[in-house]
């Protein structure tokens, strides 16, 4: 006679599952809500995240480009660019373009308001 196995590959399966958390997992994709707030929280960490190390990385680099303004070539560059920048800031001034930008859209508004009086109503 022989014998039997003490496990049948069923009860492996099932123990290989249940150690994998498997049935946790297919419960956790039956649920919609579920799904959506873990994602949701997930892409907020992830916002958060990159926006700190951005933060930071930027941070980083300014501040070594200011210690190099007082190297002696290439801080002589770096104030030059520094002035023109600031010149071209200061020297900059939009205001007639915008007034420009705005009589346009100003006449513009009327002229549709003006057709939209005159043509009649589509007849069906």
């Amino acid at each position: 006679m022989k014998s039997m196995p003490k496990s049948s590959p069923e009860k492996e399966l099932v123990k290989v599952l249940n150690a994998a958390d498997v049935v946790e997992f297919l419960e956790y994709l039956k649920s919609g809500r579920r799904v959506f707030w873990v994602n949701f929280r997930a892409g907020v960490a992830k916002g958060l995240g990159v926006t700190v190390g951005m933060t930071l990385v930027l941070g980083i680099i300014v501040w070594v480009l200011t210690m190099l303004v007082d190297l002696p070539l290439v801080g002589e560059y770096f104030q030059d660019a520094q002035s023109y920048l600031t010149e071209y800031a200061e020297n900059t001034n939009y205001k007639a373009d915008f007034e420009e930008m705005n009589l346009q859209l100003q006449e513009i508004n009327d002229n549709t308001r003006k057709e939209s009086t005159q043509t009649p109503p589509p007849q069906n």
